[in-house]
């Protein structure tokens, strides 16, 4: 039997939170009381657990089993901004408490820690897991922070159940993670922006592979075409330095490869539904509805 079907999800706490850039103590020798789910959605910077160092960035899913020691710091010159889930997964019934970390192993208490299953597909959760192409799944995990801090029952069980099907989603997405190494090479590339929407036969010949070979592929791979995947990834991009710079509509055209800001703008209007500018200013002004910032970690 699938172990994650039989999780009953409970969330001690949820919420998003913007680390801060000086990396105050604070943030140093965090250990957990139950499992913890993070996707950094802005900014850059380091996860350590134990002695091992991870170099996180927006679209980085996070995972930490509980009791685990393990710190965050942010890039020199971007804050690490994330959404944090903290749940139990097994406790039946779950403890009534919202004691999530300490940050000394001497207050640890060890009546506050979560039931853990030891032997269980959890285990294959990587430490740092990318989601650029789980466009769902980065969805889903904001959903259920803004569920839970609306504070009402139906709210806070809706964002219960939205965690189990995101955790069996990722368990899904984990387990189809097999693209082939050709297709990851041309991902990469395309991530890295090296690519502009004109080289889908520059793609094929860095594959190596035939037209249809490498669409049949790369739909296999990442669920998308490969212009979809690179439309989607280019806007992406495009909304984020929207929010994170001071580049104007025309500069940011450019920088991505288009021929002009009106094909730019067309693009980005019929992906996101907004133009440019207004995307920037909606979301600027707050009308993002991305939930409330905690001072918690």
């Amino acid at each position: 039997m699938d172990s994650l079907l039989s999780i009953t999800p409970f969330i001690r706490v949820a919420h998003h939170y913007r680390f801060p850039l000086d990396n105050q103590p604070s943030e140093l020798g965090r250990i957990g009381y139950c499992y913890a789910f993070h996707l950094v959605d802005g900014g850059r910077g380091t996860l350590r657990i134990h002695s091992q160092r991870y170099y996180v960035k927006k679209g980085d899913l996070l995972f930490i089993p509980p009791a685990c020691e393990h710190s965050f710091e942010s890039g020199p010159s971007q804050a690490l901004t994330t959404y944090n889930v903290y749940c139990e997964l097994w406790s039946d019934p779950p403890l009534n408490t919202e004691a999530h970390l300490v940050w000394k192993s001497s207050q640890f208490n060890p009546s506050l820690l979560t039931k853990i299953h030891p032997e269980t597909d959890l285990n294959r959760i990587p430490a740092v897991f990318p989601l650029h192409r789980y466009t769902e799944l980065t969805e889903m995990i904001a959903s259920i922070v803004k569920q839970f801090q609306k504070r009402n029952h139906r709210s806070v069980a809706a964002a219960h159940l939205l965690l189990k099907a995101f955790i069996l989603c990722l368990g899904q997405a984990i387990n189809d993670n097999h693209a082939d190494p050709r297709i990851l090479k041309i991902i990469d590339l395309i991530e890295r922006g090296e690519y502009t929407e004109s080289s889908y036969e520059e793609w094929l010949r860095q594959s190596g592979l035939k037209k249809t070979h490498f669409h049949q592929l790369f739909k296999a791979g990442t669920g998308l075409s490969p212009k979809a995947f690179w439309k989607r990834t280019i806007m992406k991009r495009a909304a984020s330095a929207l929010l994170e710079s001071n580049q104007t509509v025309t500069t940011l055209a450019n920088d991505l490869g288009f021929s002009s800001i009106h094909h730019f703008t067309k693009q980005f209007t019929a992906f996101h539904g907004v133009s440019p500018t207004a995307f920037r200013n909606r979301t600027l002004n707050g009308l993002d509805g991305r939930g409330a910032e905690s001072n918690e970690k």
